[in-house]
């Protein structure tokens, strides 16, 4: 929690319990703890290794959000010689630590000096900004009075290239403190082992911008070059993956990429489990993006629940952006916007949406032109065509039983939107990603909710949560069948966190 310093004209709020780690997982590892004294022997003259870069958070219970920018981690070996794991000072990477809650984002691959490494340094712009619980309220604070960012230093970490692969940085705030005084967060980071902190990833994922090295239309994969996160990672393409060239605003097959293009793709990131394995990541959209930027207004993209629409215009209460949004929601015009999931009229308070566009104002003023609307869980356009009588909605309820194909029955006591009423429904979630929970959390009177495609009583779920199930260690769906039926979550319906 963030301990707010006493002072005679405010008093102290709640403490707010927040934890956040960053892991660097190597494919000749790193390991150690804060409590480790020794510094050991420098690397190893020659001798390289391989460094995944990962930043989580556990939970956040006093602010709704927790936003911070990260421009550079770094290690230094026993002489003082410094190694670069993430530079991101030109863009730094924005994250609102609250939202990757059990969640490992990877930030990039580096090939470093193998060896002992004693110290890691966390390069933070000199901002943080706290949203509280209501929305209504955001604190802008400093980490330091002056300048522009604040270095946090991890000592003693006997970093070690030939232990194990993870090193995790936990930034603490149970031991961070806010004076409101002075509008200051002083920091602590920490170093837990990393088994305890990847562990409780419920599923790692990754932000892919770089250029086509390859395309395989067989296997349905492309393999991408990014400048951060490393060279030759596999993506492969999930059932209903969108592909939108953003130069014209249509949708393409993946034969439609070319190589040497450039694409920006989010998905689930799966490691390679041995030195020769690549990084695989499973995307459901991939964008295209034009071979010349346009000039002019700021291209940004985020994430949120939409809190209300009026006409085109939604506000959506942010969870993740690539920009400090200085207040707890944006407006985001769809009025243009090519929609790569679900429609217009599936825009509803409580339904989890993505968006890209071109960013105006600030703050409480800022809106969004929007080139791209995702509605998480919610069909293609081809699937809808496909199944035009299935439905976007949410099923809410106890687990009723646990079927031998690997669905699962979900007793709804109450309607939920216009199309979910009282009953018994199944649910197929074998190609669920889980927001909440993972699949082993499945059993009989566990409270769900599943967030996918409806048709007569059978949903496909795309979207997954276990109501106070998170942090187990398998994330993966059952390994079952997908059952015959439908997809999609109805008006009115909560989506995703």
């Amino acid at each position: 929690m963030i301990r707010h310093q006493r002072t005679r004209s405010r008093p102290s709020a709640r403490l707010v319990l927040l934890q956040v780690a960053c892991a660097a997982a190597a494919l000749a590892g790193c390991g150690g703890g804060s409590d480790t004294s020794g510094v050991g022997a420098g690397p190893t003259a020659g001798a390289q290794s391989v460094l995944q870069t990962y930043i989580t958070d556990n939970l956040a219970t006093d602010y709704s959000k927790v936003w911070v920018s990260i421009r550079k981690i770094t290690a230094l070996d026993a002489s003082g010689a410094e190694v670069t794991l993430l530079d991101a000072t030109a863009s730094p990477v924005v994250v609102n630590l609250s939202s990757l809650a059990s969640v490992g984002q990877f930030l990039s691959t580096v090939s470093i000096p193998a060896g002992v490494y004693g110290e890691v340094r966390v390069t933070l712009d000199n901002s943080v900004q706290l949203v509280s619980l209501d929305g209504a309220t955001t604190i802008t604070a400093k980490l330091t009075a002056t300048g522009t960012e604040y270095v946090v230093r991890v000592r003693n970490l006997n970093f070690d290239t030939a232990a194990n692969g993870q090193l995790v940085l936990d930034f603490n705030l149970a031991r961070f403190t806010y004076d409101p005084a002075t509008g200051l967060v002083t920091p602590t980071i920490e170093t837990p082992k990393p088994s305890d902190a990847f562990g409780k990833f419920v599923r790692q994922q990754a932000e892919v911008n770089g250029t086509v090295k390859s395309v395989d239309t067989v296997a349905q994969t492309l393999v991408v070059d990014d400048p951060r996160l490393g060279s030759g990672i596999v993506v492969s393409l999930a059932d209903d993956t969108v592909v939108l060239d953003e130069s014209n605003g249509q949708t393409v097959t993946l034969s439609g990429i070319a190589v040497g293009a450039r694409v920006e793709i989010k998905g689930v990131v799966t490691p390679g489990a041995t030195t020769t394995d690549p990084v695989t990541v499973k995307a459901s959209v991939i964008h295209i993006e034009p071979q010349t930027p346009v000039a002019g207004p700021v291209r940004v993209s985020g994430q949120g629940k939409v809190t209300s629409v009026s006409g085109n215009l939604v506000t959506v209460a942010l969870d993740e952006a690539s920009f400090l949004p200085g207040a707890n929601s944006v407006v985001v015009d769809a009025s243009t916007a090519q929609f790569e999931h679900g429609q217009l009229s599936d825009l509803v308070a409580g339904v989890g949406i993505g968006f890209r566009g071109t960013l105006s104002g600030a703050g409480g003023a800022a809106q969004v032109l929007a080139t791209a609307i995702d509605v998480r869980g919610a069909p293609s356009q081809d699937d809808r065509q496909k199944n035009p009588n299935q439905t976007f909605t949410a099923v809410n309820g106890a687990i009723a039983t646990l079927n031998p194909d690997g669905t699962f029955t979900v007793t709804v006591t109450r309607a939920d939107g216009p199309v979910v009423v009282p009953g018994l429904y199944t649910v197929d979630a074998s190609k669920a990603t889980y927001m909440e929970g993972n699949a082993s959390c499945l059993a009989a009177g566990a409270v769900v909710q599943a967030v996918g495609s409806l048709m007569n009583t059978t949903l496909t779920a795309k979207f997954m949560n276990v109501k106070g199930c998170s942090g187990e260690n398998h994330s993966e769906p059952p390994p079952a069948p997908p059952s015959p039926g439908a997809s999609a979550p109805a008006p009115g319906a909560s989506g995703p966190r």
